[in-house]
């Protein structure tokens, strides 16, 4: 049995400090950058800030580890995108409403693997997840009146986030990417599936419903427009 836990590369010294303590192991290739025994499980940490644990009691020791680590628990909407730059299928716009310590075994979801396992990680998890999906005839339609991919993806956010100040939840918005002119407030992070696990559930999302969508006809407008 196996779990695995996504870290920022900035918490690595961190965890390097819980696992000091534990039986030291030999690291096996260049990206682990410490290997320890806990009770019956091996832990590993990458140079990703990925923390592997391996073994028959691997539930009962993250729950420790990400106790000893000290993660501070927040409550934040992640949102991100898939299918932005593809000649086929839709553009899917997913936000997640959840707690970071119950999603850190989620990230960037073109790095991870058991695409449906992680999926239900997601529902099981969080709070609330909302999906935007347009297909690509409605994509066309919709460039045709002058809209860009930007202004479709803002439309989406901004749509996310007043769904939330509707119902007075006011957590802190994380959005993966550069930042979009027209989103009226969140804090957007490049690369930031890969560092908030809030961010890592919506990718999944977004890539999940993605992969399962039936539409597969071509963006007429994809070399037109941008």
């Amino acid at each position: 049995m196996q779990k695995v836990l996504n870290f920022g590369v900035k918490q690595k010294e961190e965890i390097k400090k819980a696992l000091k303590n534990f039986e030291e192991k030999k690291t096996n290739n260049a990206f682990e950058e410490k290997r320890v025994k806990i009770d019956d499980s091996t832990v590993t940490l990458y140079s990703s800030g990925k923390l592997m644990i391996q073994g028959k009691d691997c539930e009962k020791i993250s729950e420790e580890l990400i106790r000893i680590i000290k993660v501070k628990t927040k409550k934040v909407i992640g949102i991100d995108e898939t299918g932005r730059g593809e000649k086929t299928g839709p553009f899917v716009i997913s936000a997640v409403l959840g707690e970071n310590n119950k999603l850190l075994e989620l990230r960037d979801s073109k790095k991870i693997k058991n695409l449906k396992e992680k999926n239900d990680l997601v529902t099981k998890n969080s709070k609330a997840q909302i999906i935007f999906s347009l297909n690509a005839e409605y994509i066309d339609e919709l460039r045709n009146k002058g809209e860009t991919m930007n202004s479709i993806e803002e439309k989406a956010i901004n749509s996310i986030i007043d769904f939330f100040d509707s119902l007075k939840e006011k957590k802190e918005i994380l959005i993966d990417g550069k930042e979009l002119a027209g989103v009226k407030k969140g804090k957007f992070i490049v690369k930031g599936d890969d560092l908030e696990p809030v961010i890592g559930a919506a990718s999944v999302l977004s890539k999940s419903f993605r992969e399962n969508s039936k539409d597969t006809k071509e963006r007429k407008s994809w070399k037109t427009k941008s």
